[in-house]
């Protein structure tokens, strides 16, 4: 028995719900409950408020024991509860993937330099004395940013050299981190396979999985680990039938495959770019709510388009150096490094195979938008 129940009334679930099971119920109350989806309710603040303090109690192991045995009073976190907006942001921002991907850092340099850049993406020049004593008018009161000559100052050059040697030494570091992680799971398998009990392990890869579904493109996460797992092992283990001669194939075939996601990427870009310049001249206020709310729908998916794409395209690299750390290092025996390549196969299928049911999928695309108006907020 439990003191209260009042956080899993809110959730929707019972006292023996699983930790899945009370992550799935946080995003459907969120969604439901979300503050812009409730405009013209006064308590929407508050409810969304309690579904964000009942999640933060049951999903941390001590709180929601203590919370079972003594009630709410006793059941505060240390630093408080964090902000309801805050914290629906970054629960379901892929945190899940970090021992597996990392961060993407192509984000951080991204806010970084935007303040660089006028809207069309073009280096604004640095202000000159007088317009910074005039908080960026001219003499004659006219802001001056359109007239200057769009020519990156070598201050602005200087600095995208150091966010790119920056962003290297980030993506080295995280490589080294990501392939001694994989290798523990790779080892936990074969250790498993060695003493007969698969199942346990594949189990306990079932429930993470199911966790990572949650995610913001948690599906798309895991096929992106499963195509680059699968690729690299399969080449491996080809480049050992053929002695090494196939990998003047593969490696030709990697680069072909690299030049074409960068088309994409630049493709995907461009066509983004045309439809928010199409979309720019809607006047928003002019639209009725139904066509108002179509139309920033597909803005919203526009933006996760692209951003996407530039997630997608980075990740993807620094996921084929960590399987090249693992099955290219040399103090590791061929045969050894074989069952590696195999064992990331068979993670690989594992990942391949998760699917969403048609709510999940509906879920998860309204979620994604919801999560990219919190993001829009937080750079206002």
């Amino acid at each position: 028995m439990v003191k209260d129940t009042e956080y899993y009334d809110v959730l929707g679930v019972t006292p023996e719900a699983t930790p899945t099971d009370i992550k799935k119920a946080y995003r459907k109350k969120a969604m439901q409950t979300h503050p812009d989806k409730h405009p013209d309710d006064p308590e929407a603040q508050s409810k969304f408020q309690a579904v964000g303090e009942a999640y933060q109690v049951l999903s941390d192991p001590g709180l929601r024991s203590k919370y079972d045995q003594f009630g709410k009073d006793d059941a505060v976190p240390n630093a408080g509860f964090e902000d309801a907006q805050e914290f629906f942001s970054t629960i379901f921002g892929g945190d899940g993937f970090k021992d597996w991907i990392g961060e993407f850092s192509l984000f951080k340099e991204l806010n970084e330099v935007a303040g660089d850049y006028d809207e069309n993406g073009n280096p604004i020049a640095p202000k000159t004395e007088e317009e910074s004593a005039a908080g960026g008018t001219a003499a004659d009161g006219t802001v001056a940013n359109h007239d200057r000559k769009k020519k990156m100052s070598k201050e602005q050059r200087e600095k995208l050299f150091e966010m790119e040697k920056k962003r290297r030494e980030e993506v080295a570091k995280q490589v080294d981190e990501l392939s001694q992680k994989l290798t523990v799971k790779i080892d936990d398998y074969l250790l498993a396979v060695k003493e007969n009990h698969v199942d346990e392990f594949t189990s306990k890869l079932d429930q993470e999985i199911e966790e990572l579904k949650l995610e913001s493109f948690g599906m798309e996460l895991l096929h992106v680990l499963a195509k680059v797992y699968k690729t690299k092992a399969n080449n491996y283990i080809m480049s050992k039938k053929t002695y090494g001669f196939s990998k003047l194939f593969t490696g030709t075939l990697d680069n072909a495959r690299t030049v074409k996601d960068t088309y994409n990427l630049l493709s995907t870009g461009l066509e983004a770019q045309k439809a928010m310049n199409q979309m720019s001249e809607v006047n928003a206020e002019e639209l009725d709510e139904y066509e108002r709310a179509k139309f920033e729908n597909m803005m919203a998916g526009k933006a996760l388009g692209v951003m996407w794409a530039m997630s997608k395209f980075e990740l993807e690299r620094k996921l084929k150096e960590v399987c090249n750390k693992i099955l290219s290092n040399k103090s590791v025996p061929s045969k050894e490094r074989l069952l590696k390549a195999k064992a990331l196969i068979f993670i690989a299928n594992k990942f391949e195979s998760a699917k969403r049911s048609p709510e999940e999928a509906e879920e998860a695309r309204v979620f994604e938008e919801m999560i990219l108006g919190e993001q829009k907020k937080k750079q206002k």
